[in-house]
Formats: structure tokens, C-alpha cells, sequence
């Protein structure tokens, strides 16, 4: 089954796409089939219940969402990035 994973941003651009090299990275490592969509925060909407995994540059409401949403910082600063890179095998793997 593939997974669909979606890495938004402010603008949909820079900071997303230094989090989808990283969480490529990582799910090539774990042998996961999947999908990365990039989007702007306000476009979340239109992928949510169709996405396994959100993945944002900003904190955002997860009551707002069915979709699970990990904040993506520590790929962009280069701390506690086993943490994350642990909660994503968690809620992909279920």
C-alpha cells in the first residue's frame, strides 16, 4: 500500500522542500512505498482524510484536521531529527 505524505509550508516552496529531501531520504531507508505532495498550509484542506501523513513547517491546529500533522523543524535545524524521523515510522507503519 502506498503511503501519501504531504510537506506544506507557508509559501509551498523553501522549507518544504528542504523537509521532503530529508523525509525522502528517510522512507527510502525504511523501503516504504509512498508519495510526497508539496503544498501551502491553507491548501491542507483539499488533501485532508486522503493523506496518511501531513508534515509542516509551522505549528498548526491538528483538531482542525483527520489527517495526522508532524512538525517538520528539526529537518530544517538539524535537532532531535531521530525523534521526528521515530513519529514518522509510527504513524506510517500503523
Amino acid at each position: 500500500m502506498t503511503k501519501k505524505i504531504v510537506i506544506a509550508c507557508g509559501a509551498g516552496l523553501a522549507t518544504s522542500t528542504m523537509i521532503l529531501q530529508k523525509v525522502d531520504e528517510y522512507l527510502k531507508e525504511l523501503g516504504l512505498k509512498y508519495t510526497i505532495t508539496q503544498s501551502q498550509i491553507y491548501e491542507l484542506d483539499m488533501y485532508d482524510g486522503e493523506a496518511d501523513l501531513f508534515i509542516t513547517s509551522m505549528r498548526i491546529d491538528q483538531s482542525k484536521y483527520k489527517t495526522p500533522i508532524l512538525l517538520g523543524m528539526p529537518f530544517l535545524v538539524g535537532m532531535n531529527e531521530d525523534t521526528l524521523k521515530e513519529e514518522i515510522k509510527q504513524v506510517l507503519m500503523k
